[in-house]
This record gives C-alpha cells, structure tokens and sequence, in this order.
C-alpha cells in the first residue's frame, strides 16, 4: 500500500522536555503551517515519542493470487513480462 509516512494522516507526540504536540489531522492534505509528521516518523523516537496515530486504512481485499515462475534465463523472464 505504499510507504508508512503517506499512510500517516496524523500524529501526536510527547517531546523530551514533556510537551505534547497534537496534529491528529483526518485529511487527506492540511496546508496549515509546517508538516512534522514526516520529521517524527523518521527519527525513530529520538526527537519525541509517537502516543497517538491517525492512520489512512484500506478495506481488505476479497482475494489475492501470488504466481511462482522459474525461468531458465532472463530472454525468458522478458518474453514472460512481455506477454504479462
């Protein structure tokens, strides 16, 4: 479904010095200031910790199908592509 930083719609998080930072945004895009989600999902806790996430959810699919295909050499993997 993509990376995690653009399933993230919103965070809040607890900073070293006990400030709370609340940006629990439910949209899809917010042009209101500087966009931090990005910085604290990426530092791995070093710069705050992540109490509380708004996240986009998918509806879980009604199927899903994997193919395993051995080829002798890759003519063979581009002319398998090609009639994919």
């Amino acid at each position: 479904y993509g990376m995690t930083r653009e399933l993230v719609l919103g965070l809040e998080v607890v900073l070293p010095d006990g400030t709370i930072i609340t940006s629990l945004n439910k949209l899809m895009k917010n042009n209101a200031g500087y966009d931090l989600k990005h910085l604290f999902i990426g530092s791995e806790g070093t710069l705050g910790i992540i109490t509380r996430v708004v996240l986009k959810l998918f509806p879980k699919p009604r199927s899903t199908m994997a193919a395993l295909c051995a080829l002798n050499d890759y003519a063979a993997v581009i002319d398998l592509l090609g009639a994919a």
